[in-house]
């Protein structure tokens, strides 16, 4: 058995009370948290690796809940665009570059660029699923991901039948993804809706991302982006909509009462002129809202410190209300809101006993984590990827004294620098 003792920590747990423990010690045996003394408590014997924080913070490892991580290769491609203008760019040179060989490429890159970041896992949507996955577990990522329908054949080539066809025969699967209400016809929305419900998956979906989508759909199909997902039976605990920035009153009463999460991306939704999520009204309702970057296409990089950051004076801003959304629940967005809305709270997002050590250590010498009166509010408001200085996923130490310790990280770099050329052509 494999005993790691992190020592000197201040623990912040993201726990259901948001404790902070000052002076703990976290105890992980093989992939698992066996244990968190206070500083009061003995010291326990046979850890085979000791790692002292020296009273730095040391925090649940950060959950990405709504990206395109393969997109890294299209970083910086299309900036200054709305969405509709962001995709005319996108697709057709997805169409000309993408395969399998520069999915795993891409998707090996954003595990570099996310776990030095502090991110342990992420709820991925793009082609090549199966690629990313087996990156992944190269990585010791942890992804959730699963087949992609769009209503045209794709980078992929594959007719929406025969995406069907090949999901049923590949189950089981835990998520099945449809691209968007807008890209989409009804038919194809409920056929997806349909094999969800047959195959038991969860179900992932950008919606009401702006206003030119939601009028779009409406002018098409008689309904709303959500009013259309409500009519196939698609808000329904397990669903997680993508942005849904514009909403009205209704559709938040209806997402809540469906239990259906929503996955908050405030940086590409501001880059993309896309507007404002109702973030505190969806939290009013009741509704699980997680933190997502969107791709690195779209929002430029997959750092969640900035969307924390981001979301918390967003809102503020935008609300004229500096309570509005606080630094605890900015931090919980990050971390076990988005493990709920992933369904898999029960594994990670906090730091308690008996959950998996996906767990991040910050830099006790930061000068931009000094003085830290609240760590709460120095993670959301003062830290940066800069200060993530180690990381465990599933009790391995995939990031060491701020090294990627399972990707090559030089031979990815010098790999995405070949495909830039392709792609810049």
């Amino acid at each position: 058995m494999s005993i790691t003792s992190i020592t000197n920590a201040t623990l912040v747990t993201a726990d259901a009370e948001n404790r902070v423990v000052h002076g703990a010690t976290i105890v992980i045996e093989d992939d698992t948290i066996a244990e968190i003394r206070p500083a009061s408590a003995p010291a326990r014997s046979g850890a085979t690796h000791t790692v002292d924080a020296r009273g730095g913070i040391v925090m649940p490892g950060l959950i990405n809940a709504h990206a395109h991580l393969a997109m890294t290769m299209f970083r910086g491609f299309a900036d200054d665009r709305d969405l509709q203008g962001f995709l005319d760019r996108l697709f057709p040179v997805e169409e000309r570059v993408l395969s399998e060989e520069t999915v795993r490429l891409g998707a090996r890159l954003a595990f570099a660029e996310s776990l030095r970041a502090g991110c342990t896992g992420a709820l991925d949507m793009f082609w090549w699923p199966d690629a990313s996955l087996d990156e992944a577990r190269q990585a010791g990522f942890h992804l959730e991901s699963g087949p992609i329908f769009i209503g045209f054949p794709g980078p992929d080539h594959t007719m929406f039948a025969d995406r069907i066809e090949r999901t049923r025969s590949t189950a089981p699967h835990r998520w099945l993804f449809a691209h968007g209400t807008y890209t989409m016809q009804p038919a194809e929305l409920d056929a997806v809706g349909r094999l969800a419900a047959e195959l038991g998956t969860r179900f992932h979906i950008h919606a009401s991302e702006n206003q030119s989508e939601v009028d779009d759909v409406r002018s098409r199909f008689g309904k709303t982006p959500v009013e259309l997902l409500d009519h196939y039976g698609l808000l329904r605990a397990g669903t997680v909509l993508a942005h849904a920035v514009v909403l009205d009153d209704h559709e938040i009463q209806r997402i809540a009462a469906t239990g259906t999460a929503v996955a908050h991306c405030p940086l590409s939704n501001l880059k993309l002129a896309s507007g404002v999520c109702r973030v505190p009204d969806l939290l009013h309702a009741g509704v699980v809202v997680g933190l997502g970057t969107d791709g690195s296409a779209s929002s430029n990089d997959l750092d969640l410190f900035m969307a924390m950051r981001t979301a918390a004076l967003l809102h503020k801003g935008t609300r004229h209300d500096a309570r509005v959304l606080p630094a605890g629940t900015v931090l919980k967005m990050a971390t076990i809101d988005s493990a709920r809305a992933l369904g898999i709270d029960h594994l990670v997002g906090s730091i308690e006993v008996g959950k998996r050590a996906d767990i991040v250590r910050l830099d006790p010498d930061a000068p931009s984590l000094t003085p830290s009166y609240d760590p709460i509010s120095t993670i959301v408001y003062s830290a940066s990827r800069a200060e993530v200085v180690d990381v465990w996923v599933a009790g391995q130490q995939v990031v060491a004294d701020r090294q990627c310790t399972t990707i090559n990280v030089a031979a990815t770099l010098a790999a995405m620098r070949e495909l830039q050329i392709e792609i810049a052509r």
